[in-house]
């Protein structure tokens, strides 16, 4: 049967359908139909989330892309750490931030510290080479070696 046939069929049982049976209109097809889905769910980005209940549906509608990979990080944590978190009051949680707080400023410490190092290193370093290249350029203008 053509695509033509079809809708030509679908007409006929259109027009005797209220005669039997009233029903709503719901022989819309393709992009109208999905239109009028995703209006009816007050969704205008196209997902499909109509099989959600309504609690879901809000959230899904507040999560934006960062949103979903950050929860698709969160959930390849190992089952250990979620267990250990889910242990942890809020007060040992804030405790917790702090004490990642505390380690990312100490790593960032430690670097600049590892800098400073390497660059006083390099200067003693640059200034007994000088030193020494000085005093010998300095005897072979005096007419030694």
């Amino acid at each position: 049967m053509s695509l033509e046939r079809a809708r030509e069929l679908v007409r006929i049982l259109e027009a005797q359908m209220p005669e039997r049976m009233p029903a709503p209109p719901n022989t819309e097809i393709g992009e109208r139909f999905d239109r009028q889905l995703i209006e009816g769910q007050g969704r205008r980005d196209g997902r499909d989330i109509h099989m959600f209940p309504p609690h879901l549906r809000t959230w899904f509608d507040t999560l934006s892309a960062e949103d979903v990979q950050k929860l698709e990080r969160l959930m390849a944590v190992k089952a250990e750490t979620v267990a250990w978190i889910d242990a942890k009051n809020g007060r040992e949680l804030q405790k917790l931030d702090g004490a990642v707080e505390f380690i990312t400023s100490s790593r960032t410490a430690a670097k600049v510290l590892i800098w400073i190092g390497g660059m006083a290193v390099a200067f003693v370093g640059g200034v007994a080479a000088l030193a020494k290249n000085g005093i010998d350029l300095f005897s072979m203008l005096r007419g030694g070696r």
